[in-house]
């Protein structure tokens, strides 16, 4: 029963929204950005719902409409992103920035944009590559060392 009341709440909530899949958010992200809405009450409330509640969601227009060029839309907002962030040394912040987060949403699209930005500019990219991936496959020897790093995603992405 208390699924069936999520699901119409999240239905409720996201009635004017499209084509957006809730296993793109990462699960502190929703919570942070939906229980003060009354949508979910805890974590593994989100968990359920990111492995139960199958529908799509649309963003808006607006966002449609620039989604009409993947790559376009994830180049202006990585520079933005690259930009805005260059002299901020927590990933937190960097990760919550409005472009960051909307490279995220572009969901598994942007995953092999982001896997050829690790080259340029590698140290911004990881967490949204775990984030739309579901999985970090850096082994916790490689951990912290950039180029190994790397190397880890391509080849993951490799058999992607």
């Amino acid at each position: 029963m208390r699924e069936v009341i999520l699901k119409e709440k999240l239905l409720t909530k996201f009635s004017r929204f499209s084509n957006f899949n809730l296993t793109q958010i990462p699960p502190y992200l929703f919570l942070r950005s939906f229980d003060h809405r009354g949508v979910v009450d805890s974590l593994e409330e989100i968990y359920w719902i990111r492995e139960n509640v199958i529908f799509n969601l649309t963003c808006s227009p607006a966002l449609t409409h620039r989604e009409n060029n993947i790559a376009a839309r994830f180049s202006q907002l990585a520079s933005e992103v690259i930009e805005d962030c260059m002299m901020v040394s927590s990933p937190t912040k960097i990760a919550l920035h409005p472009s960051y987060q909307e490279i995220i949403g572009m969901g598994k699209k942007a995953l092999p944009l982001l896997i050829k930005k690790l080259d340029e500019t590698p140290i911004f990219w990881f967490w949204a590559c775990e984030a739309i991936a579901g999985i970090n496959p850096v082994p916790k020897s490689h951990r912290g060392n950039i180029p190994e790093m790397v190397k880890d995603w391509k080849k993951w992405a490799n058999t992607y």
